[in-house]
């Protein structure tokens, strides 16, 4: 049975729903899906294939409802009849739900929505009401966590039509490994000596990061040569640089801004601690609604700390996998860095822990069989 995928967020754009869509699609196989996107193809220099057929029509996106309606008809026309699709898979249903109910009420396809937290809230909030009736009326909505999951039934989802599908992690990729020695010199220059702590990231103020370099204080007086690692860019990257001078750690804090050119997984090798204090604000729509980058640092080996709230606490198991604090305290956010900083044994017991749940829970593989038997369910006779 194939599926229609269809998403505004796909490679070569950069983010997490862009990466979780393409990996399920990878995952599932051009036998079993195809899809469509905004998206323009990469550019020959930027490389990379897609191993799926990905149609890639900006048009059908199209502000102007007559270009958007004339490129839709076009496009689902020749998908239905080279592909066949049975059901449809929307990335997320604030920027792809019109073309869920369309195709149900024209062609009787059933479709199922990925929920993945922020946008959730968005469809909830916002005046336009036609985000809100796809996602209350897809036949499946795959919640990305048990929070995510409350955040849909509180908005009138039932419960019978929701299913929990946590992201993936490609554990071939993230693995174990030995930091690169000329790595480590490019991004900590003379900062490299001592230990590192590691977030990866849109600079945005839900990450916490803010909170990170307010507990450097504390930590900075048992680990002087500690430096604290930022992958990311974003529009608060001007308030972080402000609050590094005032707090006066800028030799501890490297902003890096995106680093494209590197393997995410190299990065990871160089911490000895990943930590994204993430906190949940609901009133600027603004969640964690799981965190896959603490499955990518755990699948590499290394303890993760992460903020309580929002989906969080399906990505790490307190005590186990990791800690979970509280995302508002720099007091509770350098006591876990110190507990783990202090004692090695306890970080390389959770990272080899985080390590072999991510490979028996969260494979893209075991995700992919389990999103094909829900559409296999809803296209099965009754």
């Amino acid at each position: 049975m194939k599926s229609l995928l269809i998403s505004t967020y796909y490679p070569p754009e950069h983010g997490g729903i862009a990466h979780y869509m393409a990996s399920v699609a990878e995952a599932l196989g051009p036998e079993r899906v195809c899809c469509l996107t905004s998206v323009p193809p990469p550019d020959a220099a930027a490389g990379g294939v897609d191993t799926v057929r990905v149609y890639r029509r900006p048009r059908a996106f199209a502000a102007s409802k007559l270009t958007q309606a004339l490129n839709v008809g076009a496009t689902i026309g020749e998908i239905i009849l080279r592909e066949r699709p049975q059901a449809v898979q929307l990335a997320t249903t604030t920027s792809e739900g019109y073309f869920g109910l369309w195709l149900r009420r024209w062609l009787g396809l059933p479709f199922v929505v990925y929920a993945h937290g922020n946008e959730v809230l968005q469809a909830v909030q916002a005046s336009w009401p036609l985000a809100r009736r796809a996602l209350v009326s897809a036949d499946r909505v795959l919640a990305n966590s048990g929070f995510t999951a409350g955040l849909v039934r509180d908005a009138g989802v039932a419960p019978e039509r929701i299913e929990i599908v946590h992201p993936g992690c490609d554990v071939e990729t993230y693995r174990p490994s030995e930091g690169d020695e000329g790595l480590r010199r490019r991004l900590l220059g003379e900062r490299r000596g001592g230990p590192v702590l590691l977030s990866v990231g849109g600079l945005v103020p839900r990450k916490g990061h803010d909170m990170v370099i307010r507990a450097l204080p504390r930590l900075l007086k048992r680990y002087p040569d500690l430096v604290y690692l930022v992958v990311g860019e974003g529009r608060h990257r001007q308030t972080l640089e402000a609050l590094i001078g005032e707090v006066g750690v800028g030799d501890h804090v490297v902003l890096t801004g995106e680093v494209r050119d590197v393997p995410l997984e190299r990065i990871y090798a160089l911490c000895d601690l990943f930590i994204m204090a993430s906190r949940q604000q609901l009133d600027q729509c603004d969640v964690e609604g799981f965190g896959m980058v603490f499955l990518e640092a755990n699948a590499c080996g290394k303890a993760v700390i992460g903020g309580r709230s929002g989906g969080i606490a399906d990505a790490i198991i307190d005590g186990e996998t990791g800690l979970l604090v509280d995302p508002h305290s720099p007091e509770a956010i350098a006591a876990a860095v110190d507990r783990l900083l202090s004692n090695p044994a306890l970080a390389a017991r959770m990272g080899a822990q985080g390590r072999s749940r991510v490979i028996n829970e969260f494979t893209w593989a075991r995700v992919a069989t389990r999103i094909q038997d829900i559409l296999c369910g809803l296209t099965a006779p009754r």
